[in-house]
């Protein structure tokens, strides 16, 4: 596993960097991230080039063992980029133009600017390509933060208008696709087009209320600004393929912060890259987003880039708590766990200026090594010992699929805001699942899904002919499918379907909604949840009933499927809410509300079991975190207490600690902000 620090020579005295660097490969770490703020010692003049400052250090670092990723600099266009050549500014959705003075401020599109990045990055290439001392390239950094994403400069209205042009062919057929007429909205040209006001950057409701645009056009707007941004990030891709065959990626910000369709992004890549800072003060670390990376490019590793390292100030709102002792080692533990292949700390020392100063940090600005540092330096060892363990597989037969259209829609037209959002909503179904010991794969709506037995389909608002096609046979040749309330609703125009919903597959699942609407306080209510006995364990002829409130959304069903839940209260009493039915070889579950985690989990037990049981493994309480691998047909178990307090692991006969390789007791009491690997003994 590559592991250690974002580092910034270029903001160091003589005297910092020659501390840093004795600390630095002190502390046993093997990989350092620089360049991607240095374009002004890159390139202080057009035209003129300077290297020899990185070099030195590129250079020393790779004595010590210690490789370098290159990032190129095009997130901070220089101060004679910007004054020379203004038009490469970004424009925001209300018409104002980002000056110079922070980052992130130019337009992807502009030709000029890409011209510059490429001369840039080709100089970069050249120069590194062939390093040894180099792990890989990052191109620019966190791609749409900042809400810069969506430019609506002049050169982006253009491209947008050339961009639905090649799509849609006529405007006779944008007009009839995207229900144009709605508010005299017909157009006669596609330069009448132009970027939608209401952009959905967060906050920018706020900016302009109430301005409400052609569904399509946000959307396409949307997948636009996507491929826009693709096609910036390709374009300097390219340039480095000619002279390296390092990996070549870039760090994302998030799953959901950004326009960018991650699963599109990544396929000129060599492996998805993401930033992750999350709390490591007595709160548990979510692994979704790390499901989600290993679905991003199928066969593919995954890297975090930026991960957290301390508390302490941050760029913008309320502080960072510190780490718990501990806690920094479980968590990057537990990202290798989830299969991450590399891991660097933003960052190593704390910046004394800038937009960043007083940000966290390994190491404080005085540059002392304390408590962080010496965590830092274990978690290396660490690392090393339990290398042999980053080829275990992950067995999953179960996946959740998810789409950016859907939640691009979801976004534009939210059905119970702040309650309910896609990806969340996705997230909440992993963690139902990762609870109840069932290994699930996140992966696109477009990828390659035949092959699980039960797929897990959240939301999908909006569903293609040729991915309902593809369901309707996964079912049919004994595939099973959870479908949730709110799938099927719109085409992929963004057009509401005017046939029964879920659309196109109600046949599938055996109902069709009569009935919608969100579930707020006033209307909350409670159904029945019977689930069927000879599942899940249940003994013959047992029926197992749970009175569940709704939640978030509500969704009334009728027809031939089995009802799973029924409402008790109001007048929706009597009325089907969760339903099963037998389709071809397989079976379809549609929920049409949400309910809460326990009933979610002992209903994805009860449907799941059958087709993907949960292996005999060893128990962890709650607040304990659970991840199972195999390696040569042998079970490994990483455990991590979450918790404010020792908790007890069971049904630990049969294993053997990974790390001291002594035969573990069937109990095992694992520590606050602990981990534990467990290996199955050879049978």
């Amino acid at each position: 596993m590559l592991y250690g620090v974002s580092y910034y020579p270029e903001q160091k005295t003589k005297e910092e960097l020659e501390q840093d660097l004795a600390l630095i490969k002190e502390s046993g770490i093997n990989t350092v991230r620089m360049g991607e703020f240095a374009w002004s010692r890159m390139e202080p003049e057009e035209g003129h080039f300077a290297f020899g400052w990185l070099d030195d250090v590129v250079e020393s670092l790779g004595q010590a063992g210690i490789r370098t990723i290159i990032c190129t600099p095009t997130a901070c266009p220089p101060a004679w980029l910007v004054t020379g050549h203004p038009e490469i500014l970004y424009q925001d959705n209300r018409g104002v133009v980002r000056p110079f003075g922070g980052r992130r401020h130019y337009c992807y599109n502009n030709d000029f600017y890409r011209e510059a990045c490429a001369r840039i990055t080709q100089k970069i290439a050249e120069h590194y390509g062939k390093n040894p001392w180099v792990a890989g390239f990052q191109i620019d950094n966190e791609p749409a933060q900042e809400g810069t994403g969506r430019c609506t400069c002049p050169v982006c209205r253009k491209k947008f208008s050339r961009w639905l042009e090649q799509k849609y062919g006529t405007i006779e057929n944008f007009n009839q696709r995207s229900g144009a007429v709605f508010w005299s909205q017909e157009y006669q040209s596609f330069d009448q087009i132009t970027p939608p006001v209401n952009s959905i950057e967060p906050g920018a409701q706020n900016l302009i209320n109430a301005f409400y645009e052609n569904p399509l056009v946000r959307l396409d707007f949307e997948r636009f600004s996507s491929d826009s941004q693709i096609e910036f990030q390709n374009s300097q891709t390219a340039v480095l393929r000619k002279y390296t065959g390092c990996p070549v990626t870039t760090n994302a910000t998030g799953l959901a912060t950004n326009s960018i369709d991650y699963y599109k992004s990544t396929e000129a890549l060599d492996c998805y890259a993401f930033d992750y800072y999350p709390g490591l003060r007595n709160a548990r670390v979510d692994s979704f987003p790390y499901a989600f990376a290993r679905g991003v490019k199928e066969g593919a590793p995954f890297w975090v880039l930026e991960f957290m390292s301390g508390g302490g100030h941050r760029l913008s709102g309320s502080g960072r708590l510190q780490p718990n002792p501990g806690a920094l080692k479980q968590a990057v533990i537990q990202a290798f766990a989830h299969g991450a292949q590399a891991l660097l700390h933003f960052q190593y020392r704390t910046f004394p200026y800038g937009a960043e100063q007083l940000n966290y940090a390994i190491v404080d600005m005085d540059g002392i090594p304390r408590r962080r540092y010496y965590e830092m330096k274990e978690t290396a060892e660490l690392l090393k010992k339990l290398e042999p363990l980053s080829k275990a597989q992950f067995p999953s037969e179960t996946a959740i699929l998810l789409d950016y259209d859907s939640h691009w829609a979801l976004r534009i037209k939210p059905v119970n805001d702040p309650l309910f959002t896609y990806l969340d909503y996705g997230q909440k179904l992993y963690r139902s699942l990762e609870r109840i010991g069932i290994n699930a794969d996140v992966i696109s709506c477009h990828a390659s899904w035949e092959s699980y037995k039960v797929l897990l389909l959240p939301a999908a608002f909006i569903l293609d002919a040729d991915t309902r096609g593809r369901l309707r046979e996964y079912v049919r040749q004994g595939g099973i499918l959870i479908a949730t309330f709110l799938t099927g609703v719109k085409n992929e125009d963004n057009a509401g379907c005017t046939q029964p919903l879920p659309a196109g597959l109600t046949d599938v699942f055996g109902i069709q909604v009569e009935e919608v609407e969100p579930v707020f306080a006033e209307n909350h209510t409670s159904f029945k949840l019977t689930l069927p006995c000879e599942n899940g364990g249940r003994k013959d002829g047992e029926k197992r009933e749970w009175t569940v409130p709704d939640g978030m959304w509500s969704e009334l069903l009728s027809g031939t499927g089995k009802a799973l839940g029924v409402y008790q209260e109001d007048y929706k009493k009597g009325c089907m809410v969760i339903s099963e039915q037998q389709f071809g070889k397989g079976k379809a579950c549609y929920v049409g509300t949400d309910m809460p985690d326990e009933a979610w989990q002992q209903f994805l037990l009860t449907v799941c079991a059958p087709a993907c049981p949960a292996p005999e493994q060893v128990t962890a309480p709650d607040g304990v975190e659970r991840v199972m691998r195999l390696l040569g047909g042998r079970k490994i178990f990483f455990l991590f207490n979450f918790t404010s307090a020792p908790r007890t692991i069971s049904k630990c006969g049969g294993y053997r600690n990974y790390l001291t390789k002594k035969p573990a007791a069937d109990e095992v009491v694992l520590e606050r902000n602990d981990f534990l690997v467990l290996e199955e003994l050879p049978q």
